[in-house]
């Protein structure tokens, strides 16, 4: 699994040693260099011939460049051609714009279960994105004691089926149902909450507040503006699988952030 919680980065061109890629060993001499001048090695155990460009098989990036660029994608406003430009300029490799979008839908992240469960209070919306043109839909769930994101998911529509996965998922990431939940006037809200919650109706009016953003459901809102701000500068997704990469690693990064 390639590690992209990269906030103390280093780099040193060969620092690591290098290791047959067929039998992972480190026992081997070298063996020349190739057309590119690059050195080669062959392995004293299996006798393979390889060069050591990268520390994964069948890449020629080594694994914290990689993590490099996906952190500095996601916590950044930069985009993937002007980051493949950074790449050449700082390391001095090749690579792709696309080749780096691949790199962030292979390192997406999911939202695990926290270790301390308790009533907490939570925010939920939903924020309008683009995926290649076409509206969707971002619904958010947020922990207001912690700040972190609980849950997400990206929709076509605004119906009950969605609201429902969205409490489902935060719940099992919370553990326990929440102190009281903030929400908007959207309808399927209350149908979900209900369904997964399993409140009573007293204790369901009493515990679901329902409110505007300019009202108390003001902290979601924040974050809402966050996620449009990075969007911003690239105005529209290309792919919904693209879009769930990114959304997947960016939440993950902003969970950790010490202060949200």
């Amino acid at each position: 699994m390639l590690q992209t919680d990269l906030y103390s980065f280093s780099y040193k061109k060969g620092s690591l040693v290098p290791s047959c890629k067929k039998c992972k060993t480190q026992h081997y001499y070298k063996k020349g260099k190739n057309a590119k001048g690059i050195q080669k090695y062959q392995c004293r155990n299996c006798g393979f011939h390889f060069v050591w460009t990268s520390d994964l098989p069948r890449y020629n990036v080594f694994s914290e460049i990689i993590s490099f660029a996906v952190e500095m994608y996601v916590e950044t406003g930069i985009s993937l051609r002007t980051l493949a430009k950074k790449l050449k300029k700082i390391f001095n490799i090749d690579v792709t714009y696309e080749a780096i979008r691949l790199w962030v839908k292979m390192s997406k992240r999911q939202i695990f279960r926290r270790k301390e469960q308790k009533e907490t209070a939570w925010h939920a919306d939903e924020t309008y994105i683009k995926i290649k043109g076409v509206g969707h839909w971002l619904w958010v769930v947020r922990c207001r004691d912690t700040g972190n994101v609980l849950s997400w998911r990206i929709t076509q529509g605004r119906f009950f089926k969605d609201a429902k996965g969205l409490m489902q998922d935060a719940l099992n990431v919370a553990g326990t149902r929440p102190e009281t939940i903030t929400t908007d006037g959207l309808y399927q809200y209350a149908a979900a909450i209900k369904k997964v919650m399993g409140w009573q109706h007293y204790t369901y009016k009493k515990k679901h507040i329902i409110d505007s953003g300019i009202g108390k459901n003001w902290f979601i809102e924040r974050l809402n503006r966050e996620i449009k701000r990075r969007v911003k500068w690239f105005s529209t997704f290309q792919s919904l699988e693209g879009a769930n990469s990114f959304f997947s690693l960016w939440f993950h990064h902003w969970n950790l952030r010490p202060s949200t």
